[in-house]
């Protein structure tokens, strides 16, 4: 394992070697990348980006505005203080927010099934299951033939704070039940057959108030 420390400021680590990488950017606005392997890295203070590249990383962004992208593997991403904006990428991905009005973004777009876990924590979070490009976890749970798929599960939903981000080009509707397996009913977001997010514990989602089409 190859550890990374600094309070300098203004950070730049790439790590180029195989091994895991355990960084800490403490003070100043950071740029660390991890590799192939599992890596742990810290953002702490200022605004961060952080980037883990293949394996199964934990990306913390600490205090400040920050960045964080999982991409390959199955990542932890937790994004701390302030208003941070998570990527997972590739593969089974958990994100959270934490404090601050956060952006996350799970999806990675490949052809794998993809379970993403999104928890927005404090403030004003929006959770994409698209953008402008296209709809997100296509090819996910299609209640008509019965299969599972790529999805998104969203834990803590707000309608008096959060919004869902989704592709405008397309229709959506709403369905019902208990796929995250509380005694709460939970929320299904679908586009035709495909299940695209479960929205957790709450059947008080809304088209008009509670989603950004972009």
């Amino acid at each position: 394992m190859t550890y990374f420390n600094d309070n300098s400021g203004l950070n730049y680590y790439n790590h180029f070697g195989s091994d895991s990488l355990y960084a800490s950017g403490y003070e100043g606005n950071d740029f660390i990348w991890g590799n192939t392997a599992n890596d742990i890295i810290y953002g702490d203070q200022g605004n961060d980006t952080l980037k883990g590249w293949d394996g199964d990383d934990y990306l913390n962004g600490g205090s400040g505005n920050d960045w964080l992208e999982g991409e390959y593997g199955n990542d932890t991403l937790l994004g701390g203080d302030d208003n941070d904006t998570l990527l997972g990428g590739y593969g089974n991905d958990t994100l959270s927010g934490d404090f601050g009005n956060d952006y996350l973004n799970g999806f990675g777009g490949g052809y794998s099934v993809e379970i993403d876990t999104l928890t927005g924590g404090s403030g004003s979070d929006t959770f994409a299951i698209g953008d402008s490009t296209g709809v997100a976890y296509l090819g996910g749970y299609d209640y008509l033939t019965n299969t599972d798929g790529s999805y998104a599960l969203i834990t803590d939903f707000s309608a008096a704070d959060d919004y869902i981000q989704a592709y405008a080009g397309a229709s959506y509707s709403l369905g019902y039940g208990y796929w995250s397996g509380g005694s709460a009913l939970d929320t299904g977001i679908y586009t035709g057959g495909d299940l695209l997010a479960v929205v957790q514990d709450t059947t008080n989602v809304d088209f008009a108030r509670d989603f950004l089409f972009v």
